[in-house]
């Protein structure tokens, strides 16, 4: 079975080289940075299916009361990846923890990758690992109605899945409480992630089946950001290179005109002179091109859940209408 599985994904013209593994090796995580960032590495935020899902946390300075948290989930075409990475960017613990020292609480998490674990699996460990920041709030200093989510690639597909889908019981974590909000959020940053999940190449990895032939249309739908946008959803921030050869920018244009038809909060930024993973097209305006993105995100940031936000929504408004689903 998994012989003829491998098979098919090369016929498709996928990656298999590390079906089975996290990629590149994770480096080691400073416990301090510069501005008074204080780090604590592979916290466990849930225990499923036998595996240990950790995080990582960025602390910003101490006092100033509750902080706004941001939870990051990384890419890897949901095969493979690690919490200390994210595309073009060779150092990404520095910039995590440039955005703590501005006053954030910063996590970045693990996840189950496939094809051991399935969607939904992927979209409900970030909703575990956000129902945690809650949960510890009072531990790390957390305002539990400021915390965003953001992702990049596979991760931003599964930020957007987070943000649109906030009540939708089939999306939330085994075990969670019937109703409950907490794992829902007030701001989403999709960096270059698919926002449908109805191409050959995705599903045959993300569902285990494929779109054109065997996967149910109902799956289809659930795993696909787009299909639960309403009217309640959180302020999203999209990133987009021009030259992503990958993820087409049509994906983020459309998902953008969804979210805006809705009544959504929404911005689209295309950087120009980047492809996917922001990796510019001119290696010497690489720093340029990534300094563009973080700088687009943190002024994201501050106008929805920072300093200067009027702090949002509580988890239970953003959800109003959507239990249904």
């Amino acid at each position: 079975m998994r012989k003829a599985w491998l098979i098919a994904l090369l016929a498709l013209g996928l990656p298999v080289a590390a079906l089975c593994q996290r990629g590149a090796v994770r480096p080691a995580l400073a416990t301090s940075y510069a501005g008074g960032v204080r780090t604590i590495a592979d916290l466990p935020y849930r225990t499923i299916d036998g595996e240990a899902l950790t995080l990582d946390l960025y602390l910003p300075p101490k006092g100033g009361g509750k902080r706004p948290a941001v939870l990051f989930v990384h890419g890897g075409g949901f095969i493979q990846g690690h919490s200390r990475m994210m595309g073009a960017e060779t150092d990404f613990p520095a910039r995590l923890a440039a955005l703590a020292a501005k006053g954030y609480v910063v996590a970045s998490i693990e996840y189950r990758l496939a094809p051991k674990a399935r969607f939904p699996a992927q979209v409900r460990d970030a909703k575990a690992a956000v129902a945690w920041l809650r949960e510890h709030r009072d531990d790390y200093g957390i305002d539990p109605e400021r915390i965003a989510i953001w992702g990049s690639s596979a991760g931003g597909m599964i930020a957007a899945s987070v943000g649109t889908s906030c009540g939708v019981r089939d999306l939330d974590p085994e075990g969670a409480d019937a109703g409950s909000r907490d794992n829902c959020v007030q701001a989403v940053a999709d960096w270059f992630g698919p926002t449908a999940a109805d191409s050959d190449r995705l599903s045959a990895i993300y569902l285990g089946c494929l779109a054109s032939l065997n996967c149910d249309a109902d799956r289809i739908k659930a795993a696909s950001p787009i299909s639960h946008i309403s009217a309640g959803d959180p302020p999203t921030q999209i990133v987009h290179g021009d030259s992503d050869d990958l993820v087409p920018l049509v994906q983020s244009k459309v998902f953008e005109e969804a979210l805006r038809t809705a009544g959504v909060a929404v911005e689209l930024r295309v950087i120009a002179g980047a492809g996917h993973g922001l990796r510019a097209n001119d290696p010497a305006h690489q720093k340029a091109v990534l300094d563009d993105a973080f700088a687009s995100l943190t002024g994201f940031l501050d106008r929805t859940i920072g300093s200067s936000s009027s702090h949002g929504r509580a988890p239970a408004a953003a959800a109003e209408g959507k239990a249904g689903d």
